[in-house]
């Protein structure tokens, strides 16, 4: 039996109840830049295999239209500058995001 893919928006959510460090240190040092590096590569991944993740779309389109938080400089830089040079923090908050949406996409779902 294939197994089943796991789209973006899943695997942040796990890393954010994993309490970030843990799935992060897979990557080595915590750091905005390698979680950047390594969205862009399981995205990459996702359109090589011909996955088309429509909610993490729909989630970078509310993030930057409806929350204004998606600046063309990227999430990782105004971040990053908004907790003052805190790695951890600046993901965390790019985190607790993904969170917030998920939430508001499960109320919708069940028509709330």
């Amino acid at each position: 039996m294939p197994r089943q893919h796991v789209y973006m928006l899943d695997y942040l959510m796990r890393m954010r109840q994993e309490k970030t460090r843990g799935l992060l240190l897979d990557m080595g040092e915590v750091n905005v830049t390698r979680m950047v590096a390594f969205m862009d590569g399981y995205r990459a991944c996702q359109r090589a295999n011909g996955i088309n993740d429509e909610e993490y779309i729909r989630f970078h389109d509310w993030l930057r239209e409806v929350k204004h938080e998606l600046p063309t400089e990227g999430w990782a830089a105004k971040y990053l500058r908004d907790c003052d040079g805190d790695h951890e923090r600046a993901i965390r908050k790019f985190l607790d995001f993904v969170a917030e949406f998920v939430a508001l996409r499960e109320r919708e779902m069940q028509g709330g």
